[in-house]
């Protein structure tokens, strides 16, 4: 039976397969897991379960890693998985999005500033829903909101999934306007598990 080594160097698999074959023989998940811990390691970076500034802080030591303790059923897939980031006890594929409150300016109008989450879509038509959590800020990490919406429902002009970002303005009137798609029942579980996660960390 041929060795992947040679398959890789017949061309029979791309760099990635061999890679995340590689990793997976010395017991990682994949090559990425593998290369983010050799990169914490060597002091390339803090590894994101330290540091709150990197993106990926929100989204995977956060909300992915909460998921099942606030919704039961759900399987949490690979980091750098393509399209979405769990499925459900359905085998619906959902798509994680986290994000805290920023600042926002209307056009150039620095008297005009106001409070919004921005979740990152990118135009995602994999995912069957999105899973948008909303965070208070980095520092102390209080969910605010969560919705979960089909990925193909209408959001003002056109479907979610052919946004690159939703924005979602902190006000009465935009927060009305997603409270059909908000999951309030979860919300204190989410606050209770992020409070013994920061109790811990």
């Amino acid at each position: 039976m041929k060795s992947m080594h040679l398959k890789y160097k017949d061309g029979e698999i791309t760099v990635t397969e061999y890679n995340n074959f590689i990793a997976k023989k010395n017991g990682y998940v994949d090559f990425n897991e593998y290369h983010n811990e050799w990169r914490h390691d060597s002091g390339r970076h803090q590894s994101m379960s330290e540091n709150k500034e990197c993106t990926s802080y929100l989204g995977i030591h956060i909300s992915e890693r909460l998921l099942p303790n606030i919704f039961g059923s759900m399987i949490r897939m690979p980091y750098g998985n393509i399209g979405y980031d769990v499925t459900c006890g359905k085998g619906l594929k959902i798509d994680v999005k986290s994000a805290c409150l920023s600042k926002n300016i209307n056009y150039g109008d620095v008297d005009n500033i106001y409070d919004v989450f921005h979740f990152d879509i990118n135009r995602n038509k994999i995912a069957d829903y999105f899973l948008l959590i909303a965070f208070d800020n980095r520092h102390y990490l209080n969910p605010l909101h969560i919705w979960l919406i089909k990925a193909d429902e209408i959001i003002n002009t056109g479907k979610l999934n052919d946004k690159k970002v939703l924005t979602i303005h902190n006000n009465h009137k935009s927060l009305k306007k997603y409270e059909k798609y908000e999951v309030k029942d979860k919300l204190d579980k989410l606050i209770e598990c992020c409070d013994t996660i920061k109790g811990v960390e």
